[in-house]
């Protein structure tokens, strides 16, 4: 009869003692840090009983549950780890695009074929980039037949032709800078035979900007 009720009061606390714990700690085999065990952790709170292993994520839309990263592993009185976030950081030279001159004149007959040459421009960086040409004013880039071609030397940034007369005109290429300074030109040819006479104005615009 004693062996008994001490089975029994031992049932009772090993009852208990699971009774309190709202999760379990599993360390699988072949863990080298920890052997094998199933333990009761009740400072979990989220497994959902004893013994019975669940997904703690399932239907889980919170960033952290508290106590959560317990449930499966009891790491013991006086672990301790250390974690590190490691930070790639690449730091990319502006670009920088300039352009041989700022301004142009020149004169030309009417019924002349005028064409202008080689217009330089400079650009610098670092990574692939998109290079664009806007052809804007209505007097000269709209008004007058003719074409412009964009083209890079040894490849870089490959020629392109845009037909002036339909109002903006616009080229662009992607590239990829490679810190070294590269060198783009623009060519124009411009019909003059039937213009009337008269100043004629336009820009080209020149931007570049990182992808």
């Amino acid at each position: 009869m004693k062996k008994l009720l001490l089975l029994a009061a031992i049932l009772a606390v090993g009852s208990t003692t699971f009774a309190v714990s709202a999760g379990g700690s599993l360390n699988l085999p072949g863990d080298t840090m920890y052997n094998m065990s199933l333990k009761a952790n009740a400072e979990a709170g989220h497994a959902g009983g004893f013994g019975v292993l669940k997904d703690i994520t399932t239907h889980d839309n919170a960033v952290n549950n508290n106590r959560a990263v317990n449930i499966f592993r009891d790491k013991g009185r006086g672990w301790e780890d250390i974690a590190a976030t490691h930070i790639l950081l690449k730091v990319i030279k502006p670009i920088k695009i300039e352009s041989e001159i700022d301004f142009l004149y020149t004169e030309a007959v009417k019924g002349d074929e005028l064409e202008i040459g080689d217009i330089g421009f400079r650009i610098n960086g670092y990574g692939p980039a998109k290079v664009e040409f806007k052809f804007i004013g209505s007097s000269l880039f709209d008004a007058i037949p003719g074409r412009v071609t964009i083209k890079g030397h040894n490849g870089f940034y490959p020629m392109q032709t845009r037909i002036l007369g339909s109002g903006i005109e616009t080229a662009s290429r992607m590239v990829y800078l490679t810190n070294t300074m590269k060198e783009i030109e623009v060519d124009a040819y411009l019909d003059l035979k039937n213009t009337t006479p008269g100043l004629k104005f336009g820009v080209i615009v020149a931007r570049a900007e990182y992808q």
